[in-house]
This record gives structure tokens, C-alpha cells and sequence, in this order.
């Protein structure tokens, strides 16, 4: 018996194929996944949605995401001495601070939002002037109106 029918060898190919598809759709459905949250990432620091900073980011990044100076984001953190941690993540900056990283986003959230505030005021948009011309209901010669 140290043979295997042929049938037998069918039911294992059979059985290893499915296995093979199950994992290959899983593994289609986590890159989908990813990339829609890739996308949804992107899109929020594009747009500079101060929800977007993340634990694994520097504050050199930030500075150069949010347009706001390196300085101003070290000293909304107190940290008196940037220059040794210029490439540090916030998560190596929180465990400095003894804070959590969470603690870490929202200061700085708060600290751009409020260099926003101070230096880039909200300006209200202008209204969009009309330079297509409306057609009137007017009578025209013929009759027929527009």
C-alpha cells in the first residue's frame, strides 16, 4: 500500500488546490484592504487633517507635512534640546516625556491647529460671479419661449 490509488491522489490535489485558493482570496482581500486604507490615509494628510498623524511619524515629518516649524512643535512638546531628536518617532518622544503617545498627537494636534489659527486665518471664499447669461422667458417673434 505504499502507493496511493489514483483516485485518492486527485482528492489530495483536489484538496490542496482549494487550500491554495482560500488563502490566495485572503490574502486578496487584506492587499484590497490595505490599500483602501492607504488611500483613505493619503488622502487625509493631503488634505492636512491633523487626524493623520500617527506614533511612527517624527516631528520633522509633521513640520514638513503640516507646514508648521520643527520649533514650534518641539517647544509646543517642551522640548528644549531638538537637535538630539530630529529623526526620533513621537512614540520614542512620548517614552522621553514619560507620556503616552496618544498625549504626544493631541498636543501637537492642538499646536497646529492653533499655528493655523495664529498665522494662516481663515479667509472667507469669494463668491463665484455668474458669466454664463440666463436665458429670460421672453416672448420671441415666432412664439415659442426659451
Amino acid at each position: 500500500m505504499d502507493m496511493l490509488s489514483e483516485r485518492a491522489k486527485l482528492r489530495l490535489l483536489l484538496l490542496l488546490l482549494l487550500l491554495m485558493l482560500g488563502c490566495l482570496a485572503f490574502t486578496t482581500a487584506n492587499t484590497l484592504q490595505a490599500a483602501q486604507n492607504f488611500q483613505s490615509q493619503y488622502s487625509a494628510v493631503k488634505t492636512e487633517d491633523v487626524n493623520a498623524i500617527h506614533p511612527w511619524m517624527s516631528i520633522h515629518v509633521i513640520s514638513h507635512l503640516y507646514h508648521v516649524p520643527e520649533d514650534y512643535l518641539y517647544s509646543s512638546l517642551n522640548i528644549s534640546n531638538p537637535g538630539t531628536f530630529h529623526h526620533a518617532t513621537l512614540y520614542d518622544l512620548a517614552t522621553h516625556s514619560r507620556q503616552s503617545p496618544d498625549q504626544v498627537i493631541r498636543t501637537l494636534r492642538y499646536a497646529i491647529l492653533k499655528y493655523r489659527k495664529e498665522h494662516h486665518p481663515i479667509v472667507p471664499p469669494i463668491p463665484l460671479r455668474h458669466t454664463r447669461r440666463q436665458l429670460s422667458p421672453t416672448p420671441t417673434p415666432g412664439g415659442t419661449q426659451y
